[in-house]
Formats: structure tokens, C-alpha cells, sequence
């Protein structure tokens, strides 16, 4: 319990120490986040059918450019934190080491806009039994929170992410 509360305060500092500017959605965001990880950032629609429950994804090529594959078939809100979610996996420079089970969405052409040979590391959002998705939720609940509620953060507001990553441990 002790280490939650330590990361959910970490997390918290780390959008708050971004100094981002004020926004009315991830999406205006991105270009600061773009600024701060010196790589360009492109949204694309999840592949569909992926047989992992895939909502959204994070690519990095060896071109220096962030891929963010986001499902369409899902709300509007639900599209920004998945954007916000992935974001913070750039923002925290994470680097997988994790495959999404035996599909391997570039090299089996799920995403077939990219060549297998650019990619120098991918994420998948469907898990969160590791440390970078459980940070990477929570700063995505504080990134949503810089947009919707700017000014200070008074902390407690981690309900979100602590319902999801509850959610997901039970399935």
C-alpha cells in the first residue's frame, strides 16, 4: 500500500513539474509533450481485431516518431485517456520489453502503415500487472486532470486509475 501511495505521489509531481500549458483536450497537449520528448507524435486508428482486447498502443520508430494507435470504435473520452495513457509511457521514455502475446502487430501487418524494419520498440494498452502501465495510468489520470481541472492539484483524485487498474487485475 505504502509503494502505491509513493508512485501515486510521484506521478502527481511529474505532471505538475511538466509545466504543460492549459488545453481543452490531449490532443492540444500533444504538441508540448512533441517539445519535451523531442520526437513527433501521430495518431492512428487501432488495428481492429487484434484477438488482445488492444485499445491503444505506442510505437516508436528509428525515424523519430511516436505512433500513438488509438481504437475509434470507443467514446471520445475514452479515446483521450487512451492518448493520455500512451503519452505518458513517451513522456516517461518507458521501453517495453513486453510483447503483446504471440501477435506482433507490424511484422503480422495488423498495422500495416509502418514497416516492420522502423520500429525500434512498441506498447501495447491491455495489461496493467507491470510497473510502466501502472505508472503510465496514473499519469494519464493526472494529465486528464491538468486539462479538466486546471489549477492546483490537491492530490486524492486517483480514483480513475485505481478503478481501472482494479478492474483489470480481476478479469
Amino acid at each position: 500500500m505504502i509503494r502505491r501511495r509513493s508512485l501515486r505521489r510521484e506521478c502527481r509531481r511529474f505532471v505538475r513539474d511538466l509545466g504543460l500549458p492549459p488545453a481543452e483536450s490531449i490532443r492540444e497537449l500533444l504538441p508540448a509533450i512533441e517539445s519535451r520528448s523531442g520526437r513527433s507524435i501521430r495518431l492512428e486508428p487501432a488495428p481492429l481485431n487484434s484477438g488482445d482486447g488492444l485499445c491503444g498502443m505506442w510505437i516508436r520508430t528509428a525515424e523519430g516518431i511516436d505512433y500513438i494507435f488509438v481504437n475509434e470504435e470507443t467514446s471520445r473520452a475514452h479515446q483521450d485517456h487512451i492518448i493520455a495513457h500512451e503519452a505518458a509511457h513517451i513522456l516517461r521514455n518507458h521501453q517495453g520489453g513486453r510483447a503483446l502475446g504471440d501477435v506482433n502487430p507490424v511484422t503480422d501487418r495488423l498495422v500495416t502503415t509502418l514497416d516492420p524494419g522502423v520500429v525500434k520498440m512498441m506498447l501495447g494498452r491491455s495489461d496493467y500487472e507491470f510497473h510502466d502501465e501502472r505508472e503510465a495510468e496514473l499519469i494519464a489520470s493526472h494529465l486528464q486532470r491538468h486539462i479538466h481541472h486546471p489549477g492546483p492539484d490537491i492530490g486524492g483524485d486517483d480514483r480513475i486509475a485505481e478503478t481501472l487498474l482494479r478492474r483489470r487485475r480481476q478479469r
